[in-house]
């Protein structure tokens, strides 16, 4: 269970029920707003708001560009 506002990395991965590793690369892409990474005595750790909001990126190619009218 999250303390206060903020949730760790692993508490995100159980509650989607996806790795950490797909977590960091999620925060890395933008899915999570508003994590921060802190240094603590024993590393840098990524800290997420909660309660855990994802943001849905965008899959496949990017739209076409329109055209030009002649």
């Amino acid at each position: 269970m999250p303390m206060g506002k903020w949730g760790t990395v692993t508490e995100a991965a159980l509650h989607y029920g996806i790795t950490r590793q797909r977590v960091v690369r999620l925060i890395a892409k933008g899915a999570f707003r508003g994590a921060r990474k802190i240094e603590m005595p024993r590393g840098a750790v990524w800290l997420i708001p909660y309660p855990f909001a994802r943001r849905e990126l965008r899959n496949g190619r990017p739209p076409k560009a329109a055209e030009k009218g002649d």
